[in-house]
């Protein structure tokens, strides 16, 4: 099952991509200025001159590209990475997120609170994880109180594919919802990616971490 977010939700994370939109161009423009002298008593030379420029920039563009360092490689998201938040209720007043290995460790406060609530059909808690190219992933850990089942979600919003984990919350402590989720399916693109959670309950956005923007992965 898919949860739906409200439109608080999206209007946080448009703003939130909205920030990272970058636009690159790049124009080569070549110009060539010869009089009318040259262009009567030398075409030859002058046609040659610019088939050997021509040549030349090639080669060092294509010298230059295999030089480069491909910054934007894709790779597995980094381990011995964490971060941590400030809640805007006291349904979700901190939380802590952090990666060991090829796992994704969530640490959530105010658990007591959210089950005290009683929800009838289903809480959940999305963690949105967004790369500085523009990509995002969803983490959505729901319990569905209507029938007893629990789930453990993580999908990329580009691709829209999916895997599901079972597991559930591992803390002996009432008062927190911890968590630890292989991540082997989030990758990440040059620098580390920024991220935000948000709790739903029977479909109404309650609580937010951080309270507002959003928090680092370092």
């Amino acid at each position: 099952m898919r949860i739906r977010q409200n439109n608080t939700m999206l209007v946080r994370l448009k703003a939130w991509l909205g920030r990272d939109v970058k636009v690159k161009t790049a124009a080569i423009i070549c110009a060539a200025l010869v009089s009318a002298t040259g262009l009567a008593t030398a075409p030859i030379a002058y046609t040659a001159g610019v088939k050997s420029a021509s040549a030349n920039s090639q080669a060092s563009d294509s010298q230059d590209s295999r030089n480069a360092p491909d910054s934007g490689k894709e790779t597995s998201l980094a381990s011995g990475l964490s971060g941590f938040c400030d809640g805007d209720s006291d349904l979700m007043p901190a939380a802590r997120v952090e990666t060991t290995g090829q796992y994704l460790g969530i640490s959530i406060d105010g658990f007591d609170n959210v089950k005290a609530l009683d929800a009838k059909q289903f809480y959940a808690y999305t963690l949105m994880l967004k790369n500085p190219d523009g990509t995002w992933y969803q983490v959505n850990l729901t319990d569905f109180t209507e029938s007893g089942e629990t789930e453990r979600e993580i999908t990329n919003l580009s691709t829209n594919d999916s895997n599901k984990y079972p597991g559930w919350n591992l803390s002996t402590d009432d008062a927190t919802f911890e968590t630890s989720i292989p991540d082997t399916m989030i990758h990440q693109k040059g620098d580390n990616p920024t991220w935000m959670l948000a709790l739903t309950v029977d479909g109404e956005e309650l609580a937010h971490c951080p309270a507002s923007g959003d928090a680092d992965l370092e």
